[in-house]
């Protein structure tokens, strides 16, 4: 490829670079005006050239990054992805990466940017590894895609690590607050006994009992179908699909549990004769009517419960761990508490639940030495078969 600078004006250059010839024969021509000095023109030229050497498009229009975003976000992200993913990716941008890189012209920026960027969000803004860890991810997607349309290089993000994330074991309550929390709500009456119980004692997370609806439980089998989950987003309540396929998957029930929801499904249908309305379609509605709960609301409503009943802080996401924890320790097989509590892998529960599990390693020593101990045994055993000779040996 030819390319040559030409100054228009003071200040103004115009490059040329020949492209070849069409099916014609006529000479094909692309031209851009640099302004300032010769020497940028000069690396203008030089990037062009470099571009076309590797098959990359030149000519490519210098967006800033914030114009890039937008259109990544509207390209790529919003139509692809959940509406809670597109609320908090746009919350992102607009709060932390535009103020600080969104005028800078995105095909020029650098890892050193990059890395000032998130020392400026550690040191300056006091955001935690994990929100760090998030806004890398978002500003990394973003130029992921620009590499993939060929309009820059490289990614200068992933050559930037952000903050290690410390690994936080999950902590889940004893049996006796759980059982405390659960009597006081059942003694009270409280609405959201029943919730409560399911989550506990299924490890079911709050948003899919929310969405949960009476025509996926299935009484004679005595198990349900968790198809959906019920999301809060800037538009307002919806049913989202499970993420993965691991997600959508039927939870067995105890008998106490089906004992639970069946007299919470009565107490529905009795208020809904009381009142001369339909039954609720929905198990754990909004105000024991129907329409969707907003999963804010029941989480503030726990936090008052637990607290009034002495359990300290309880979360829907601690009775989640509760269960996890308890069938755990039980000595319930892995694969299968992974598979109730509807993780993509095995190795997630591990790594979540491992901890308490303490006797692993030692059973696993246990057993190797018993190993040992039997073969050698049996090692014993052919030796002492053998005949005592004067003379070993063939002859």
């Amino acid at each position: 490829m030819k390319g040559s600078i030409r100054q228009r004006n003071p200040g103004s250059w115009e490059l040329q670079v020949f492209l070849g010839r069409d099916s014609n024969g006529k000479r094909l021509r692309k031209t851009e005006t640099v302004h300032g000095k010769k020497s940028e023109a000069q690396r203008r030229l030089r990037e062009i050239l470099g571009d076309l050497d590797h098959g990359i498009a030149p000519f490519r229009k210098n967006y800033k990054l914030r114009e890039w975003l937008d259109l990544w976000m509207s390209e790529v992200i919003i139509p692809n992805r959940r509406q809670k993913t597109v609320d908090r990716y746009e919350g992102i941008i607009r709060l932390h990466i535009v103020p600080h890189l969104g005028n800078v012209e995105f095909s020029k920026l650098t890892p050193v940017q990059v890395q000032k960027f998130e020392s400026l969000l550690r040191q300056e803004k006091g955001m935690a590894p994990q929100g760090i860890q998030l806004v890398h991810n978002v500003l990394s997607g973003a130029m992921k895609h620009a590499l993939r349309m060929e309009l820059i290089q490289r990614n200068p993000v992933a050559l930037v690590s952000p903050p290690p994330i410390p690994k936080a074991e999950a902590e889940a309550p004893e049996i006796e607050v759980v059982k405390r929390l659960l009597e006081t709500s059942e003694s009270q009456q409280h609405y959201l006994w029943p919730c409560l119980h399911l989550i506990a004692y299924t490890g079911m997370r709050r948003d899919e009992a929310l969405g949960l609806e009476w025509e996926r439980v299935e009484w004679d089998k005595r198990q349900l179908l968790v198809s959906a989950s019920l999301v809060a987003t800037a538009h307002g309540l919806s049913l989202e699909r499970p993420k993965t396929s691991s997600g959508r998957r039927v939870v067995d029930l105890d008998t106490h549990t089906v004992a639970v929801l069946s007299g919470h499904r009565q107490r529905q249908q009795q208020f809904a004769r009381e009142l001369g309305v339909p039954a609720p379609t929905i198990v754990f509605p909004r105000n024991g009517l129907e329409g969707w709960s907003h999963p804010n609301t029941l989480s503030h409503a726990l936090a008052s419960l637990s607290e009034k009943a002495g359990c300290g802080k309880i979360t829907f996401r601690s009775l989640r761990h509760f269960h996890a924890s308890v069938a755990l320790k039980t000595g319930q097989n892995l694969v299968v508490v992974s598979k109730r509590l509807g993780h993509k892998k095995v190795s997630t529960t591990i790594d979540i639940y491992a901890h308490v599990l303490p006797g692993w390693q030692r059973e696993a020593a246990e057993a190797f030495a018993r190993a040992m101990d039997s073969e050698a045994k049996i090692a014993g055993q052919m030796l002492d078969k053998i005949p005592a000779r004067g003379h070993i040996g063939p002859y």
